[in-house]
């Protein structure tokens, strides 16, 4: 074999398997950055999952490319005030609306090798959870979005499902 064929046949050795695209056992990168629209919060209780926010319930949650997120879900009959006020609810009306709602912001950071989603909560409407740090796993099925969050209704963790909107 000539010197040429040798150079070539070594080039191609080295190089070939360099151009060969082949599955990583290396996480994948993920972007959640966008916006994203509630399709379902539930929990599993006695073998029955449960809609804590109702069966329609809506919501938003706004990953930003800067690392701040913001989230909203809202069970979609919440009463109306009859005082037309917010500040002059009844016990039950407002008793309503805390149950029926879910807030939050502040930054975040995902962790793809883990398939976590780590929240440093500013602040939420459910206090216990201001300047909380918490992480979720999540797994993403096409623009579907599902993490598990820890209990914050009273029944423990509740599984949350998005879907990216376009």
């Amino acid at each position: 074999m000539n010197a040429a064929l040798k150079a070539l046949a070594l080039v191609t050795m080295v190089v070939l398997p360099m151009c060969i695209s082949v599955p990583s056992s290396r996480a994948q990168s993920v972007n959640l950055a966008g916006s994203w629209s509630l399709v379902s919060l539930t929990v599993t209780r006695s073998g029955t999952e449960e809609e804590l926010l109702g069966p329609h319930p809506e919501g938003l949650l706004m990953f930003g490319n800067d690392g701040r997120y913001a989230l909203v879900g809202v069970r979609t009959n919440l009463p109306k005030f009859a005082s037309g006020s917010r500040l002059q609810g009844t016990a039950d009306e407002n008793a309503r609306i805390v149950q029926g709602n879910v807030a939050h912001f502040g930054t975040y950071t995902v962790d793809t090798a883990a398939h976590v989603i780590v929240f440093h909560i500013q602040r939420s409407t459910f206090p216990n959870w201001d300047a909380d740090v918490q992480s979720r796993p999540f797994t993403i099925d096409g623009d579907r979005l599902t993490y598990v969050t820890p209990g914050s209704f009273g029944y423990g963790a509740a599984k949350v499902v998005w879907q990216r909107m376009k």
